[in-house]
């Protein structure tokens, strides 16, 4: 099954690479560009050399010498085939998949694929609208108003985050209302709002309708109102719902996490409604679940520090301490910061400037493992104490960066009373690899052609002309055009070949050649180097020039005819010469 070129197209120019690579690693700008760790899991490294290009939709790891587009990063870390990196960006993006040259069976069984997967998005988005219209207006939910009204949630709060009402014992009423809006039972059943034996499953519960990160309705949360176990109940597993990579009110949050920077993470869909209501409107839940490394990339795209903000019982301490690792691994400012009581009973009496201030005195995440470990053996004899260094060296070998390292020790000597070098240990981690701005290669033919291949892919509006009407100067007797056999290496003149093919085409548009899909790396290697090019029309015609010169004497050395070697010698001078020869600026 073959996705069109159309398709691939739309695709690459939707897809957001900088988002795309949010999801793996945490990535801080850096003037007009993005940078972090590199995600790919075989390259463990300290500092930061992966480098994110949002104006030419690629990356490049200058360690692991690893790049392309979004395309390629997914395919390469979901370890997924190309065609399956395109649906997943497609579907992420609200695109509709076109195919061709498929078999009629193939082309078949992803037609019904993706309409099943609107069907179910159609159920979600109606069942939303009927469950929250129902407690809105309903008498059989007064029970359900009344129970939100003393929590304190507001008719404003129920209004923006969409709160309903499941009758009990309304299936029937729930089926007939969906018929008419065009949903039928067997949708219902994909999308988890009937269960398997029919039954409706969200009956007598509150709803609070979970979306992704465009705004659509995936799934629910529900609560039960009055005596009933389970107090909470959530959509099961189903095509577009999987808890530990949402997060509950991420829409409404998102706003305001990319204007503070900063995210709150707290534990329940209540504590979410009130903060916000209070007027910490950055704030975010998990579905029942502790803190996963989705949830980190999906907050990182969003906001440079994050506050863990959990319920002060074992259950919340857990989570804290599980999200120890992957915050260090992530190089996140994650913070912790405990209250006394619920985040949804504290903020009925406190303002919600108080919380602001207080979340400056979180502890970093890292700490907070450490001293709740250490704090396990608290007026423990030696021997018992002892006994925390296992669990506190793994925590330490889990940082790669020497600063925080050694920050990790410090704080972990300090805390169990132990000498520091008991604490360390050569990390696997430690291994140096080369830094981001690693020296270009050595051989100058090498560093030409890749200098000209870098200018063809950022700036094809000064290429383009070289490569249609070649070099013109007066020292020429023609104008000069560069060839595949001007360059050195045969990556280099394979890639030239394709690039010149689309001569003065965009970047998206030369993206889109089947034959530069197994030549990413290099093509984000050159695109990476380009940017750091300033180039003008006169210093690319140097580097056009340049090329040849060297072309001209690599063939020299290696020919054995002398007539030719002295062909070769002349050619050269005349193209130093035009060189030198820099024609006026229109």
């Amino acid at each position: 099954m073959r996705i069109s070129r159309r398709t691939i197209d739309e695709v690459r120019q939707a897809a957001d690479v900088v988002e795309a690579a949010s999801e793996f690693t945490a990535l801080r700008r850096q003037g007009a560009r993005f940078v972090g760790l590199c995600p790919y899991p075989d390259h463990q490294e300290k500092t930061p050399s992966f480098s994110v290009s949002p104006d030419l939709g690629l990356y490049y790891c200058f360690g692991c010498q690893r790049g392309g587009d979004a395309i390629k990063l997914v395919q390469d870390l979901r370890s997924t085939t190309f065609a399956e990196a395109v649906q997943y960006l497609a579907e992420k993006n609200g695109l509709r998949i076109e195919y061709e040259s498929s078999s009629p069976e193939e082309a078949e069984r992803a037609r019904r694929a993706e309409s099943r997967r609107r069907r179910i998005y159609r159920a979600l988005a109606a069942a939303a609208v009927y469950y929250h219209k129902f407690l809105t207006h309903s008498r059989a939910a007064e029970g359900a108003r009344r129970y939100l009204a003393e929590r304190g949630i507001s008719q404003s709060t129920i209004g923006e985050f969409r709160l309903g009402y499941a009758p009990e014992g309304g299936r029937e009423a729930f089926v007939r209302a969906m018929r008419k809006v065009r949903v039928g039972e067997e949708e219902l059943g994909l999308a988890g709002l009937l269960s398997r034996r029919g039954r409706e499953r969200f009956a007598g519960r509150i709803t609070f309708p979970i979306s992704d990160r465009r705004g659509r309705v995936v799934g629910f949360g529900a609560r039960v109102v009055g005596e009933g176990m389970p107090k909470y109940l959530n959509t099961p597993e189903t095509e577009v719902f999987n808890k530990r990579n949402l997060l509950y009110g991420l829409p409404q949050a998102a706003g305001a996490m990319r204007r503070e920077r900063s995210a709150v993470v707290v534990e329940g869909y209540t504590d979410v409604l009130m903060l916000h209501q209070g007027g910490v409107e950055n704030v975010v839940a998990t579905l029942g679940t502790a803190m996963t490394e989705a949830h980190l990339r999906t907050l990182s795209a969003h906001a440079d520090t994050i506050y863990l903000l959990f319920d002060p019982d074992a259950a919340g301490e857990k989570a804290v301490e599980r999200v120890t690792a992957a915050a260090a691994r992530f190089r996140l400012d994650v913070r912790v910061m405990k209250l006394e009581e619920d985040p949804a009973d504290w903020v009925l009496s406190h303002p919600a400037s108080e919380l602001s201030s207080m979340l400056s005195g979180a502890v970093p995440v890292m700490e907070y493992g450490i001293r709740r470990i250490a704090g396990r053996y608290m007026g423990a004899d030696a021997a018992s104490r002892s006994r925390a260094l296992p669990e506190v060296r793994a925590m330490i070998r889990g940082l790669h960066d020497p600063v925080l390292r050694r920050e990790a020790v410090r704080i972990a000597s300090e805390a169990l009373g132990v000498p520091a070098r008991l604490l360390q240990e050569r990390s696997v981690g430690d291994v140096p690899v080369r830094g981001y701005d690693r020296p270009s290669p050595d051989d100058p033919h090498l560093q030409a052609g890749r200098e000209v291949l870098a200018l063809m892919l950022t700036r094809p509006d000064l290429t383009g002309p070289l490569l249609r009407q070649g070099v013109d100067s007066p020292v020429l007797p023609e104008p000069f055009f560069l060839r595949q056999e001007d360059f050195s290496d045969r990556e280099q003149a394979e890639i030239f070949s394709i690039l010149g093919d689309h001569a003065g085409e965009s970047l998206d548009g030369v993206l889109t050649d089947e034959r530069l899909r197994s030549r990413m790396d290099a093509v984000g290697e050159l695109a990476s180097y380009g940017e750091r090019l300033y180039p003008t029309r006169e210093s690319v015609r140097e580097a056009w020039l340049r090329l040849g010169v060297l072309s001209c004497r690599r063939r020299k050395r290696e020919t054995t005819d002398y007539d030719l070697k002295a062909k070769l010698h002349a050619r050269a001078r005349l193209l130093e010469r035009a060189m030198r020869d820099v024609p006026a600026v229109p």
